[in-house]
């Protein structure tokens, strides 16, 4: 027997050199010791094949090669003890005799000898085969090659690939099985498909027809989800490995064919995904939309149309035979993957996966012409309407120019509209809810479905003529014929009559306001109200305000409705009032030549700050005490290109994981930047503070009077009367420096100190 370890594991071995012996049989003990001692070893360099051995040097032993069907029995033997440099050998046993195969050490020796056992094994079942047309004993012999395989200390794909050769062969030459010969043979062979070595195309092939056409599908699930959850999540080359694609298919139609367990499909996902929040494997999600997209196109494909069509290849791969020779019921198919499609867009993790997957639409025209089939989508395209992030909610518009959308498809004036525009109006409806800036989604809305718009006020829709009204308001349709058509269908209906006419209304007073002139500079004293901003502005000209401070009102966001007619507005300061996200939004979208904002202490959060992206001119930023993310900062600072001086003390975003605090966007290196401490920083002007000295709150309170001074230093002048109850005053040209607590690099004395505090003041 082999002195290794029985778990030890050994490559299939091809060829090598070997020490061999012939021994004669011998019937008398003095034979047998006369032959021990008389033992010639002979050199060579035998090659292993499916059939036979030989040797490259052709003497001796080997003049002739020697055949593996002519094979007894071969085993592990010790060599007699008088030759201790030859402790044991592989046994080869022939009816005349004894050929004895000598390697350099014991794992070598034991690496022979599987490799010779495992092409014995496989030879006779070959002949085992061939001698038989039973079916029970075709079943009985597959099983029993596959249960070699798997015992087999042999680690190598070879084995594999040889097991599974044979085994397709047979089955491609097999008339009719029985069902229960069937069943055995597929519980035989389900192990094969989880191991690393993927499966023959003749083997996949009896998969996918066993899944397709066999008596008991409920077994071919049970076999084949372990090896169907191995390939999909591993990285298989599906453009390779065509044969694999299309028996995972095949197996995901036998699945979703249950009728006994309809959560099957359910399960499968699930399963797939792990119980976690995050998928644990990159590669379920590409693999399963892969052979979506290919049983999709098995169904509906022609040849010509997914020529034309280029933005599968990379998902399908090169080689496509199977797409278009395996045809597929489409009622069956739309079934079952659009079900798979709208189950793995459940799954939040992986919506954002699918999102750039599915944005180019690549589907063949004739399914997007069948309504069950564009039904089956309608569910996942309002989850991606609905979805928090910007990148998913994207992918329903078209990728460039020219270049078809989701939000098209499903629009009324498109032949591919399943329910005469609902789905259409529900997912623009949930987009505008999403929006962080609605003015850029309006525009995208008008320059991709105008038509549709237009169809639907003709139809009578209020909520349709409320958007073309806004659309001509807002002044983005850019096409000056298309405008005049826009504006004609408007007035054709009531509403929408009366909608223009207050529009024109509107304009002509914000017109006049701009032409009236009035103050440059305003500042609302401390405690006025959203009713008292409205009758100010209301009250007389503000066509030139250009400086609006707020700072220490009641004011909320409802006050922003009347803060976006004024044209000129520049400076605003919103310092300590409850202005929140909605407001800012809509500041974003219509005050376009902000250049300096102060929301310190305001209810802002990430949600409302994103859409301050939209303020190119914006240079001055105070987002002191807000609720600010490193991340949200760091994209204001990426998409602000006039941003020059900022804000962030009091903020998640002032200091990030490790500590270290953030100058422009980026983390201060080994402490260089230490005054950078207060999250304050001016492009220009570099620090604030100078190089000795550093912000710093007085104990017991967050912000000391200095540092509101500072925070209100780019903004409008403010009124000292209006602001005497709470003792602040500020100055729009920032000439006044606000009162820090000074810290130097070196210890101080008291005058030195009282001296550097009162050139601070100054």
């Amino acid at each position: 027997m082999s002195t290794l370890e029985s778990n030890s594991k050994f490559s299939l071995v091809s060829s090598g050199e070997l020490q061999v012996s012939h021994v004669s049989p011998h019937k008398r003990v003095i034979g047998k010791v006369f032959g021990s001692i008389n033992r010639r070893w002979e050199k060579h360099t035998v090659v292993l094949t499916d059939t036979q051995l030989y040797s490259q040097e052709k003497y001796g032993i080997f003049s002739m090669p020697i055949f593996l069907d002519l094979i007894q029995h071969i085993d592990v033997v010790t060599v007699s003890t008088w030759e201790p440099a030859i402790n044991s050998a592989v046994q080869l046993r022939f009816t005349d005799g004894i050929v004895l195969l000598q390697a350099n050490g014991p794992y070598e020796r034991d690496q022979w000898f599987h490799s010779l056992l495992w092409k014995f094994s496989v030879l006779n079942h070959k002949k085992s085969l061939k001698m038989t047309s039973c079916p029970e004993i075709i079943a009985k012999e597959l099983k029993s090659l596959v249960k070699i395989a798997l015992k087999s200390q042999l680690h190598d794909p070879q084995v594999w690939t040889d097991c599974l050769v044979l085994i397709s062969n047979q089955l491609n030459h097999t008339n009719s099985l029985p069902p229960n010969a069937l069943e055995e043979i597929i519980e035989a062979l389900g192990p094969a498909l989880i191991q690393l070595n993927p499966p023959t195309p003749e083997l996949c092939d009896f998969f996918s027809r066993y899944c397709r056409d066999g008596p008991c599908a409920a077994t071919a699930v049970v076999v084949f989800a372990p090896g169907v959850h191995s390939i999909l999540k591993h990285n298989v080359d599906f453009g390779k490995y065509t044969y694999i694609r299309t028996f995972a298919r095949d197996f995901i139609i036998a699945l979703a064919s249950q009728d006994a367990c309809p959560e099957s499909l359910p399960c499968f996902v699930h399963t797939m995904h792990s119980p976690g929040a995050r998928c644990p494997h990159p590669r379920v999600l590409p693999n399963l939309m892969a052979v979506f997209l290919a049983a999709i196109w098995s169904a509906f494909d022609t040849k010509c149309s997914y020529r034309r069509n280029s933005s599968v290849n990379l998902l399908l791969g090169s080689n496509r035979t199977e797409i278009t020779n395996n045809k597929l019921p489409k009622e069956k198919v739309t079934n079952c993957f659009m079900k798979m499609i709208e189950l793995c867009a459940t799954h939040e993790d992986w919506v954002k996966e699918m999102a750039p997957l599915l944005h180019p639409i690549p589907f063949p025209e004739e399914a997007l012409k069948f309504p069950p089939f564009v039904m089956g989508m309608v569910n996942v395209l309002k989850r991606f309407a609905g979805d928090q992030r910007p990148e998913v909610r994207e992918c329903l518009f078209p990728m460039r120019e020219g270049k078809e959308s989701w939000i098209q498809l499903i629009a009324p004036d498109h032949n591919c509209c399943p329910d005469d525009g609902k789905t259409f109006c529900d997912i623009v409806r949930t987009l505008l809810e999403r929006a962080s800036v609605r003015r850029k989604l309006v525009r995208q809305l008008a320059h991709s479905c105008l038509d549709a718009f237009r169809l639907m006020v003709i139809r009578g829709d209020d909520f349709f003529v409320r958007m073309l009204s806004e659309m001509l308001e807002s002044d983005v349709i850019e096409d000056k014929d298309q405008k005049e058509q826009a504006l004609s269908t408007l007035c054709s209906n009531t509403d929408g009559a009366r909608l223009y006419r207050a529009m024109c209304d509107r304009q002509a007073a914000l017109c006049n306001l701009a032409q009236l002139g009035g103050p440059t500079k305003l500042t609302m004293p401390a405690h006025s109200t959203d009713t008292d901003v409205e009758k100010v502005l209301s009250s007389g000209p503000f066509g030139n305000l250009e400086k609006l401070s707020l700072a220490f009102t009641c004011v909320t966001s409802d006050c922003a409705r009347h803060l976006v007619k004024l044209p000129n507005l520049q400076h605003l300061n919103l310092w300590c009032t409850q202005f929140g996200d909605t407001g800012l939004c809509l500041l974003a979208e219509h005050c376009h030549r902000l250049k300096s904002l102060n929301l310190c202490e305001t209810l802002v959060t990430d949600e409302g700050l994103l859409a301050l992206t939209e303020l190119k001119t914006l240079t001055c930023l105070n987002l002191n005490s807000t609720k600010l993310s490193a991340q949200v900062f760091e994209e204001l600072v990426n998409k602000l290109p006039a941003l020059a001086s900022y804000d962030i003390r009091y903020t998640e975003a002032c200091q990030n994981k490790e500590g270290t605090y953030i100058r422009d966007g980026k983390p201060a290196q080994n402490g260089s930047d230490k005054h950078l401490q207060a999250g304050m920083y001016d492009n220009k002007k570099g620090l604030v503070d100078g190089p000795f000295l550093k912000y710093s709150p007085i104990p017991d309170r967050k912000h000391d009077e200095g540092d509101k001074d500072e925070k209100d230093d780019e903004m409008p002048d403010n009124d000292a009367s209006s602001h005497s109850q709470s003792n602040h005053s500020t100055q729009w040209n920032g000439k006044n420096l606000p009162t820090f607590t000074l810290r130097s690099n070196r210890k101080m004395g008291n005058k030195s100190a009282q001296k550097a505090a009162a050139e601070g003041k100054q």
